[in-house]
């Protein structure tokens, strides 16, 4: 397990340099290898999520096509899917509290890393009442039709959803203020080494960088 906050370090530095680079070189794979071998496991998987996240970067690569800028296109669907691919790898089975923790331990200020928290937490939340009424409009035969009906319906459904969270974080900020929270993200000792896989990541990370090998594109 990478520690949560060079992870969230490796994946700036990486997803900066790799986005200004106008070339994709061979070195640039070093971490991302590194990183499919310790979670081999679930690397399919990984692989899974990224082809749907490939539809929106198809989308925007024939954009360029259409301008007849064959190398753009290329670099850009290369560029993306090698930036999505190394955030999956980093932050796959890490559930929000250590991405938090890990803002939190970078020094950005606890402000950030409890603001970071709830929004993710909300967004969650939200995607679960989205199920739901989903899940209600499916059990009454609702179907998806230009009708004046259905249109108030989707109405209704994004309305609900936010009224449910200006309900739940009114709820959730008077449960905080009686537990005492001040701002502060507390766990055990432990998480807070750093191990020999962020080192080995670290360094690979800087090889891919400054040694630009092997030019792909």
């Amino acid at each position: 397990m990478i520690n949560p906050s060079i992870s969230l370090l490796c994946f700036f530095i990486f997803s900066f340099f790799l986005a200004l680079s106008g070339e994709i070189y061979l070195t640039h794979l070093l971490p991302i290898i590194f990183l499919s071998l310790i979670k081999f496991r679930y690397f399919f998987e990984i692989l899974k999520r990224l082809f749907f996240l490939n539809l929106f970067i198809i989308l925007v690569a024939l954009s360029v096509i259409l301008s007849d800028n064959y190398h753009l296109a290329l670099l850009i669907f290369i560029r993306s899917n090698l930036i999505i691919l190394f955030g999956l790898l980093l932050f796959h089975k890490m559930d929000f509290y250590d991405m938090a923790f890990g803002i939190s331990r970078l020094g950005l200020g606890s402000k950030i890393s409890y603001l970071f928290y709830f929004c993710i937490r909300f967004i969650q939340i939200a995607k679960m009442d989205f199920y739901k009424f989903k899940r209600t409009l499916k059990a009454r035969n609702f179907s998806h039709t230009t009708s004046i009906f259905a249109y108030q319906t989707y109405a209704n459904l994004v309305a609900m959803l936010f009224l449910g969270a200006f309900e739940k974080s009114q709820i959730l900020e008077k449960t905080m203020q009686i537990r005492g929270f001040n701002g502060k993200f507390y766990k055990l000792e432990n998480s807070l080494k750093f191990g020999f896989y962020d080192i080995l990541l670290i360094i690979l990370l800087l090889i891919s960088l400054i040694f630009k090998q092997g030019v792909l594109i």
